[in-house]
């Protein structure tokens, strides 16, 4: 059995707006890498981070950036090892 703790806020309408903002580019940036992972085997930072500068890679500090898309490319390494063992 998996615990959670709650973290309650009350947050002010301009962060509210911030957070909204960040939780939106962050899901958008793991879809760009998703599509990215899909279509080649090339390394994500590359594709999104240093040579095109994604709007959505924009929207954080570099190394915020860079670990949502290693997460998301672990979740794909994770996937193919996956379908191998099946």
């Amino acid at each position: 059995m998996f615990g959670c703790q709650p973290n309650i806020i009350s947050p002010d309408k301009d962060l509210k707006t911030v957070l909204k903002c960040l939780g939106s580019e962050s899901s958008n940036l793991t879809n760009c890498g998703i599509y990215y992972a899909r279509q080649s085997r090339s390394e994500l930072h590359k594709v999104l981070g240093t040579e095109n500068r994604n709007l959505h890679y924009k929207a954080f500090y570099s190394d915020t950036a860079q670990q949502i898309l290693t997460t998301v490319a672990e979740s794909f390494k994770s996937f193919v090892r996956l379908l191998k063992g099946i």
